[in-house]
């Protein structure tokens, strides 16, 4: 037996799991000749998911994959039409279940509503309705800057039904990160609130938008849950009297469904594509059969729509036929355990979290959670960032009583799910993946492409396509092949360093990137400066994400001002542009003057150099920059 393992699977969880059907429909021995006849044969593979997972399509698939083009243009079910909303809602249509609960929601005060599977169906025919009435059309893109609340995914689903392509976006952006993606993406609509809340303080989000977005050419309409008046606005009221009946659009199963933004360290955001085909499969495959998701589980995450967990969350309960918990608002407000009690309220039994929840969570009084009744959990799924040993123990251990699993994951939004995981069948380790995901091809490797030695850190790579994987970038196709398919080339590399120790389980540690994420949130530095360079005060500007127990960040901005006495240079002069731009999120946790920062002879700012110095680390060769000097200056400032 491996050393360090934590958990072992009993024979009755590996005998109920989907996993054991799975390999069982796929007349194989076990996982590993999975794994291999998937390495060896990926389409097999995503058609068996498709067969064992019934899911439908208008237009049965000529030929499951087709290579021909390269790895990086790959076409799954080639021929084949289908439709997201045929998957997650349509099919359930005469269950014994499509009159029961689908929804549970509840807003930051308490209030609590809910939605069955039919009146769910009804209320996205009223919202497509009103869409194709105010002149929306298959291809048209519609943003959602939407809390969680069941408008949301009522809106999610009726911009899928009728053909439209999806852009969520994270409630929390400021006007400058909403306008930017509009304006990228040419969104024709948008759906908001006129107010939420959050931590008890109300959030006028449509006063936050609505000025800038009315003045973008491409937004036709604003829809709106809420009262306003004003240009371009639609208000949601005006949804109860259309039909409840609509068709849904049949569409190709490689057209584009949802355009998911990701923050990269240069330039501006990238738009990830995901298709009608392979979302849902991906997220049956993840979900459904690995992590064992079941049509009687409740399910809760508290992620914003605005991130790729958002739509894995839309699509998981209701693709199986479960149900699922959203709430308005943070996991610790207007109660500090209030994450732990809905799970006791609406026996939750799959949650989704990250390390970053746990880290806050953890240092609450034990005492609070003595009474709780959190039995009804049987899977928890991790991801979003590397687990460090206490918080990871605190929940297995004081959550879970050491024996709900935690199926760690390893992915992002460019492949829509997972590519390391967490195999049921197999032993845990403390912060592991114990196991690549079937037909996700993964390795570590060297810069040069040969393969990195046990326990030696590479990059995270796969060496084939898979059906998830974004469909290129967002009218970007160049930067899609330079960011992923050129960094080693001829394989995709996801920008995360990796190890894998002599028990053959995979380990993360962080970034190979500048990207900085703070609670599970990603944003790209270029982002930040540029929300601060603009003001024309500022020679040069850096921002860098240091580890941060609670948050897994904490963002400093490195400044050199073009006046050191400007009075406007001041921590809170920028804090606010950081907050009007990009939203509170991404408030810097602290703001340093110097008179440089480190460069290359080419002009390139190193902020891993930054990061060194900031951080009290040796920041290695700078014999290359162009200004040495400029490190001790950033040393003084040291957190």
């Amino acid at each position: 037996m491996p050393k360090d393992i934590i958990w072992k699977p009993s024979q009755d969880i590996i005998n109920n799991s989907k996993l054991t059907k799975f390999i069982n429909f796929c007349k194989v021995k076990n996982y590993d000749d999975l794994e291999k006849k998937s390495y060896n044969d990926p389409g097999w593979l995503w058609n068996n998911v498709i067969k064992f997972s019934d899911l439908k399509f208008f237009k049965n698939y000529e030929k499951i994959m087709d290579d021909g083009k390269g790895s990086p243009w790959t076409r799954w079910c080639v021929g084949g039409t289908t439709n997201i909303v045929l998957n997650c809602i349509d099919r359930h249509k005469g269950k014994d279940f499509f009159n029961k609960t689908f929804i549970f929601s509840e807003k930051e005060n308490g209030e609590t509503t809910s939605i069955t599977y039919e009146e769910f169906d009804k209320e996205i025919s009223k919202v497509g309705n009103a869409l194709k009435t105010n002149g929306f059309k298959k291809g048209d893109v519609i943003a959602l800057y939407m809390p969680q609340i069941i408008e949301t995914y009522i809106a999610y689903f009726a911009i899928l039904k009728i053909g439209c392509i999806v852009l969520p976006l994270f409630s929390g952006y400021g006007v400058k990160a909403v306008s930017e993606r509009l304006n990228i993406a040419k969104a024709r609509g948008i759906f908001t609130v006129s107010k939420t809340f959050r931590k008890g303080k109300e959030i006028r989000m449509l006063d936050i938008i609505k000025d800038e977005v009315a003045k973008i050419p491409s937004i036709q309409n604003i829809f709106l849950v809420g009262e306003d008046k004003g240009k371009k606005i639609y208000n949601w009221e005006n949804f109860k009297n259309l039909s409840d009946k609509l068709k849904t659009e049949e569409m190709d199963a490689e057209d584009p469904a949802i355009i998911h933004f990701t923050s990269g360290t240069t330039g501006k955001p990238k738009g990830c594509v995901y298709t009608h085909i392979g979302l849902v499969t991906k997220m049956s495959f993840d979900e459904g059969i690995l992590s064992d998701f079941k049509q009687n589980d409740v399910h809760l995450c508290m992620a914003d729509m605005g991130w790729m967990v958002g739509s894995k969350s839309a699509t998981i309960a209701s693709s199986h036929g479960g149900k699922m918990v959203i709430a308005e608002g943070v996991p610790d407000f207007p109660d500090e355990i209030r994450f732990w009690k809905l799970i006791e309220k609406y026996k939750v039994s799959w949650t989704e979290l990250s390390p970053a929840l746990i880290r806050s969570q953890m240092i609450k009084d034990k005492k609070k959670f003595e009474d709780l009744d959190l039995s009804s959990l049987r899977i928890v799924c991790t991801g979003g960032e590397p687990w460090t040993e206490k918080p990871w123990k605190w929940l297995f251990e004081f959550i879970g009583k050491s024996k709900v699993p935690i199926m760690n994951s390893a992915g992002g939004t460019e492949v829509s799910g997972s590519i390391l995981h967490c195999c049921l069948h197999r032993p845990f380790k403390v912060g592991s993946f114990n196991a690549p995901i079937p037909g996700m091809s993964a390795d570590i490797l060297n810069h040069d492409g040969t393969k990195t030695k046990t326990n030696d850190l590479g990059e995270l790579v796969m060496r084939k396509s898979s059906i998830g994987l974004t469909k290129s970038l967002w009218n970007d196709d160049k930067r899609y092949i330079d960011n992923y398919w050129n960094v080693i080339k001829n394989f995709w590399v996801h920008g995360d360093l990796a190890s894998r120790d002599e028990d053959g389980h995979w380990f993360l540690h962080g970034r190979s990137d500048d990207t900085i994420k703070v609670s599970g949130k990603r944003i790209g530095p270029s982002e930040l400066e540029s929300a601060i360079i603009k003001t024309g005060k500022i020679k040069e500007v850096a921002a860098v994400g240091i580890p941060d127990e609670k948050k897994g960040s904490r963002i400093i901005l490195s400044v050199v001002p073009l006046n050191a006495k400007d009075p406007d240079m001041k921590e809170e002069y920028f804090n606010n542009l950081i907050i009007k731009d990009l939203g509170k999120s991404f408030k810097p946790d602290k703001i340093i003057f110097v008179k440089d920062l480190p460069k290359t002879r080419n002009m390139k700012i190193m902020r891993r150099v930054i990061k060194s110095c900031l951080v009290n680390q040796d920041p290695g060769d700078i014999s290359t920059l162009l200004n040495p000097e400029s490190v001790e200056e950033i040393k003084q400032h040291g957190i």
